[in-house]
């Protein structure tokens, strides 16, 4: 092989399909010594993800022949793929947010009942919000007025 060991690893965001996608086209060279022909078999690895579903590895594996149909040993390459950005919320700030009447039961429950959206390159479905429901937080001069806060 005249492509170095390791020369066509690499490591990509899972958000990168252009980049994804020429590591997988990418390919060793070699060469005969006797100068013929060499021809390439080229096994394209299968995704096999980690403990994120979209992290994980392709390993592509190639053997070179010559005319005489001598095999080289195989070369090995490593596509990684990682997820290591963040989910960002698409639900614009203090949006949630609500000044009710202290009588409006109905509407403090809507209030209560709702949840931001987030979006995230490599997870189209991005449904694991938490929610921690803060407690009533009474105003200093009024015990029916006051806040809830939730993060």
């Amino acid at each position: 092989w005249t492509t170095a060991s390791n020369a066509l690893n690499v490591t990509l965001q899972c958000s990168d399909a252009t980049g994804i996608s020429n590591a997988q086209n990418q390919a060793p060279v070699a060469t005969d010594n006797c100068g013929g022909t060499v021809t390439y078999t080229k096994t394209s690895g299968i995704f096999v993800a980690s403990s994120c579903v979209n992290s994980g590895t392709y390993t592509n594996t190639w053997v070179a022949n010559d005319v005489c149909l001598n095999t080289s040993t195989t070369f090995t390459q490593v596509i990684t793929i990682e997820d290591t950005t963040k989910p960002t919320w698409t639900t614009q700030t203090a949006s949630l947010d609500a000044t009710l009447e202290c009588s409006d039961l109905t509407a403090l429950a809507s209030a209560q009942a709702l949840f931001p959206t987030a979006s995230d390159l490599c997870d189209a479905d991005v449904l694991n919000v938490v929610k921690i429901s803060g407690q009533f937080v009474a105003s200093g001069s009024c015990s029916n007025a006051g806040t809830y806060t939730n993060t």
